[in-house]
């Protein structure tokens, strides 16, 4: 009788629950992400609050105030420890008993801080451990300061409470691998997943042998990854012919070869290539790991997979993917990098950031900031400012409130303080109504909605720049123990406001090193690199096919395009890359083109760990030419002889073709030009900025010296080039306008003597 009862309770619980299961399990294998198996190795990883996007120590003010950082988690790894090592420091005035710093994730008190009296301010130190529990996909650490410094009457915004949260302050995340699907559908994940703020290092095989043509599907697809990769930067290790002994790799084949040819891969059984094919596989030595295989019969094939891949010009699905067509695709544009501000009109602020980010609330809320990149080349004489039209509402005050006002900088610059008005204005701001915003409607939100125009100097302006917007509102003073503060302040910034780069000229010179680091410039005015050509040596080294592709990738991230048009060719066939700008990689003397073009160039590189600068000419009519600042030789010897120089960028104009640049990246040694791209990704860490015409970069010091000589680059119209060079020469503008007198004062003279002639007959 008991059994029967037994077997009747199995029937009626746990056989529908382990359909249940076995039905959730069949639905969860059709999803592109699926968790099949948990690997017991843990890796872990460290950032700082500011790689995590603090720019600046986090200042804490007021009885109640937070500021915070964003992190997340990829989708293939899983949190099992997060701990956070703090750096802060507090005013000595706050009590012990009622004051402390509270860690929030994801609004989730994880610790909350005792603030011990001291009498000096000092530097602690605190390691908090965060519940892997609160820990999501995309998470926000919040520190909130709940300062006191009397138990009487106090003033909320007293200048004695605050706290200061480092930005150096370290992240330690230690995680476990989660094993993904082979899907298509899902990329660029594994291989590079948005989530993740780390810099991208994605290994790529060659397999077989490597010519042009699979150099440049290499490029786009280094470009691609490099444009989603972003600001965290990505690096490509190159091998041949043999898989990764751990993580996941990019691996291109072309031809008829085995797979069974490359080390590690003879064992997946893959069929023979019947065409332009994408697959996602495991890789053979690491069960965590993937390899995205790009193939194809042919060069032809090999680029038709890597559009396939890089435009999204095709639906990938499935594990694997025979490309049999392609949507027709436009060439580029100059100066329409999608990353960039347009040439060509006003760019909206929904472009550059969403709603949700424009919008903030509190009396003294964070910067609303708006991220820009702005083509370099931008002539900037007789500049009256890019044009801009701000569009906001607020929560207005009371009438008597006169000093709130809304903020607006440029790179951390001042550009404008825009009052925010009360609902009826002031009197004393009636007589200055050419200098308040234009006044809209009283919302049914009861915000007030304001438009203004306002002018951003073009000095406050570079490539990377970011539009700050700080609503800042005044406290209403009620007098002793009637102070409070009610977290009813709004402010936006609508989607439709606009800025305008369209007037200005595109005129540049050069060379300019600063802007070829910094935004890849020129090579990326058009953003699939249609006019750029890489000149490798006829025998380049694993580290220089790394270099090209890190370079590559560096473009990328300045466009956030993938450069679909670059050509890649060696020394004995730069002659068919004229009508192009060029960029050249080479390391010791493995690069024949130095000798060759030795008279265009400033300096001549050399595998002695020395560099021989060649005399500078005086040109007597330098005076005539503007920014053309000579280097004297005398100070480049000092800078550079005997040096052991380990890298050197070199700008120079053309051989080939007259207002066409080129760039060369060299090294001593062939492991050398690593210090060249780091340069480049890491400028900040670096004692100096890439600059110049010459840069020789020796560990973290950077050494420029200007150019001998300059060419220009872009046009002007013929009557604003004769006022800029007239208002930038004075010797020149002198001897004009002695000229234009004399030869007035001669028309006069000639006009009168036959005007007196006609008189005497």
């Amino acid at each position: 009788m008991i059994n029967k009862l037994i077997f009747t309770l199995y029937l009626l619980v746990a056989l529908p629950l382990q359909i249940h299961a076995a039905d959730t399990t069949q639905k969860t294998a059709s999803k592109p992400i699926e968790v099949l198996a948990r690997n017991s190795m843990k890796t872990s990883h460290q950032l700082t609050l500011k790689q995590l996007g603090a720019r600046f120590p986090m200042a804490l003010r007021g009885v109640d105030s937070r500021d915070g950082v964003s992190f997340n988690v990829r989708a293939d790894e899983v949190v099992t420890q997060a701990r956070l090592k703090l750096s802060f420091s507090y005013s000595p005035a706050l009590l012990s008993e009622v004051s402390h710093i509270n860690v929030l994730v994801n609004g989730e008190v994880a610790a909350s801080l005792e603030l011990p009296k001291k009498t000096l301010t000092t530097t602690e130190e605190r390691v908090v451990d965060l519940p892997p529990r609160f820990i999501t996909e995309y998470n926000k650490i919040d520190f909130q300061l709940i300062g006191h410094y009397t138990d009487k009457c106090e003033d909320p915004t007293h200048s004695s409470l605050w706290a200061n949260i480092s930005n150096l302050s370290t992240l330690e995340v230690t995680s476990e691998p989660v094993r993904l699907n082979s899907d298509l559908r899902i990329l660029p994940r594994p291989f590079m997943d948005l989530r993740d703020t780390r810099q991208l290092q994605l290994p790529v095989v060659f397999a077989g042998h490597v010519d042009n043509d699979m150099l440049e599907a290499a490029g786009t697809v280094a470009s691609w990854f490099g444009a989603i990769a972003g600001e965290r930067g990505a690096i490509f290790p190159v091998s041949l012919n043999t898989i990764p002994a751990k993580g996941h790799a990019v691996v291109f084949v072309t031809g008829h070869l085995p797979l069974t040819g490359i080390t590690g891969l003879s064992g997946l059984g893959l069929p023979a290539l019947s065409g332009p094919t994408l697959s996602i596989v495991g890789n053979p030595n690491d069960p965590d790991g993937k390899l995205l295989l790009i193939s194809g019969r042919d060069s032809k094939e090999l680029r038709v997979a890597v559009t396939a891949l890089t435009l999204g010009t095709t639906a990938l699905e499935g594990s694997s993917m025979l490309v049999k067509s392609l949507d027709k695709t436009t060439g580029r544009q100059a100066y329409d990098a999608p990353n960039w501000l347009s040439s060509h009109r006003p760019v909206r602020f929904s472009e550059l950031s969403n709603s949700a980010a424009m919008n903030v609330s509190g009396h003294n809320p964070g910067a609303i900031r708006l991220n820009m990149r702005v083509p370099p080349d931008l002539f900037r004489w007789n500049d009256s400012g890019i044009p801009v039209v701000l569009k906001y509402r607020y929560t207005p005050q009371a009438l008597k409130s006169e000093s709130s006002s809304l903020l607006v900088n440029f790179n951390e610059q001042l550009v404008r303080s825009v009052p925010l008005l009360p609902v009826e204005r002031p009197s004393s701001l009636q007589s200055m109504l050419h200098a308040v915003p234009k006044v809209g409607e009283l919302l049914p939100d009861k915000t007030l909605s304001m438009e203004t125009r306002l002018n951003v100097p073009m000095y406050t302006v570079a490539h990377q720049s970011q539009m700050q917007l700080n609503f800042k509102y005044d406290y209403s003073k009620e007098g002793e123990c009637r102070d409070i503060i009610v977290d009813n302040m709004r402010g936006a910034i609508e989607p439709d406001s606009w800025i305008d780069i369209s007037g200005y000229q595109h005129y540049m010179a050069m060379p300019n090193l600063a802007v070829f680091g910094g935004s890849g410039f020129p090579f990326t005015r058009l953003a699939d690199l249609s006019e750029t050509a890489v000149i490798l040596p006829d025998a380049p080294s694993l580290q220089e096919y790394t270099t090209y592709l890190g370079l590559m990738g560096r473009l990328g991230q300045s466009t956030g395009y993938p450069a679909t048009a670059v050509s890649v060719g060696r020394a004995g066939q730069v002659d068919n890359f004229a009508g192009k700008d060029l960029l050249l990689i080479a390391s010791g003397d493995n690069q024949p083109l130095l000798k060759i073009w030795r008279n265009s160039m400033q300096v001549q590189p050399n595998n002695k760990q020395s560099l021989k600068f060649f005399g500078i000419d005086f040109n007597p009519f330098h005076w005539a030419l503007p920014s053309a600042v000579a280097a004297p030789p005398s100070l480049t010897a000092t800078l550079f002889e005997g040096a052991s120089s380990r890298a050197v960028m070199l700008g120079f104009e053309s051989p080939l073709s007259r207002g066409r640049s080129a760039v060369l990246i060299w090294g001593a040694q062939p492991d050398d030009l690593s210090e060249a791209l780091l340069a480049m990704s890491d400028g900040a860490s670096f004692t100096h900025q890439i600059k110049g015409a010459v840069s020789v970069i020796r560990g973290k010091s950077i050494d420029s010296v200007d150019a001998d000589s300059v060419y220009y680059i872009g046009s002007l119209p013929w009557m604003t080039q004769v006022r800029w060079q007239l208002s930038e020469n004075l010797p020149l503008f002198l001897l004009i306008s002695l000229a234009s007198a004399m030869l007035l004062s001669a028309m006069a003279y000639f006009a009168l003597k036959g005007m007196a002639r006609k008189r005497l007959l």
